[in-house]
């Protein structure tokens, strides 16, 4: 009906009146339906009206909804559609977005002057590979009038950043981190990301990135922007690998489910079929998500793994388990992630090493032997 009664009647009228084509270029949608598969009707009860959309939805998830859609296929509209689109992608997005600013006001950072991004963290390397990727493909997708493969693009990397990115570098913020060097290198590219995706996704979310971008800067507007075009180094190979790690990751968690071995027990080894032909780094990154001392790849089918949980790695679990405690209990009690704390535990671990790093990680000014008890330090 668009094409015959409008799109037509557009370019009939501009031939006859100005001589001229209206438009370049026309991207139409198969069919509008509801959610149910069938056209809208208000006695079935699948009817939406627009301003009842945008205010129970939310217009920046209906845009959305619009640009993940395939034009050659029939859109399917409704809550339960919009719901699980919002699910997927905005908030994904935004819990990236708070967590960049809850540390780093706790952390007291601020971004600095803009100059070369410089990390020694292979993360950070390819976090920005991938950005730099991501800007190429959706400039080249939108110059050509796709948003679809677009939008795709830029869902796939929030997923990066999300999964795998910040899931990985959790540990190197707040006050608890063990590194200043590598906590400013976090923030200095998480800063990027979010500035760079703020711009790339004005045209499909313009009130998120609107939020997101005058947050960041306190400037007036990310759509008085230009477009980004900032030259990221890419390195292929990196982009290529990372999936590979985050496969094996994938391997030795089904292998651990599947012997029951919680991620937190500690183990010696893991036998991964392949070759592997990952660096140092990468292999770290690995043994950080799988919480194993040594990674191996060579022949077989599936992933082996040496089940032997020595007193030693018994007790790193445990210590593990009561830093998960003292997080829960602090949580629990409102108290702010910088707030210091003194501890009791009816367990503590022999290990002066393990006994610190508990100490380090929940900030906690004193540890003693006792009933259970988390409190805000004096």
């Amino acid at each position: 009906g668009q094409f015959k009664n409008w799109f037509y009647s557009l370019l009939a009228m501009s031939t006859v009146l100005e001589d001229r084509e209206p438009f370049k270029t026309v991207l139409g949608f198969a069919t509008l339906l509801g959610e149910d598969g069938r056209p809208m009707h208000k006695s079935w009860g699948n009817a939406i009206e627009f301003n009842e959309g945008a205010d129970k939805i939310g217009v920046d998830v209906m845009r959305w909804m619009y640009v993940r859609q395939n034009p050659s296929d029939n859109l399917l509209f409704g809550y339960h559609v919009a719901d699980e689109t919002r699910r997927r992608f905005h908030l994904k997005l935004w819990n990236l977005y708070n967590f960049f600013v809850t540390y780093a006001n706790i952390d007291g950072w601020e971004p600095g002057k803009e100059g070369k991004l410089s990390s020694d963290n292979i993360l950070d390397k390819w976090i920005l590979s991938r950005l730099g990727q991501t800007q190429k493909e959706v400039t080249n997708f939108l110059e050509k009038f796709d948003a679809y493969s677009a939008s795709e693009a830029l869902e796939k990397f929030v997923d990066d950043v999300s999964l795998w990115y910040v899931r990985r570098s959790r540990e190197r913020v707040g006050p608890a981190a063990e590194s200043d060097k590598d906590k400013d290198a976090f923030y200095q590219t998480m800063y990027e990301v979010l500035l760079t995706l703020s711009k790339l996704l004005a045209p499909f979310t313009p009130f998120m990135s609107e939020i997101i971008y005058r947050n960041l800067t306190k400037e007036e507007s990310v759509h008085l922007t230009d477009w980004p075009q900032k030259d990221y180094p890419v390195s292929d190979e990196l982009i290529s690998l990372m999936p590979l790690v985050r496969e094996a990751a994938e391997k030795i968690h089904a292998a651990r489910k599947e012997a029951k071995i919680p991620v937190r027990q500690p183990l010696l080894e893991a036998l991964v079929p392949g070759e592997g032909g990952f660096s140092d780094e990468l292999i770290e990154v690995l043994k950080d998500e799988v919480n194993v001392k040594s990674i191996k790849f060579g022949k077989g089918e599936k992933v082996t793994l040496d089940t032997k949980v020595t007193p030693e790695l018994e007790e790193e679990a445990k210590a593990r388990e009561l830093i998960r405690q003292i997080q829960e209990e602090r949580k629990n009690q409102g108290m702010n992630l910088s707030q210091q704390i003194e501890v009791s535990s009816p367990w503590l671990p022999a290990d002066k090493n393990l006994l610190q790093r508990i100490k380090s990680k929940t900030i906690a000014v004193s540890l003693k032997e006792g009933e259970f008890k988390v409190a805000a330090s004096r």
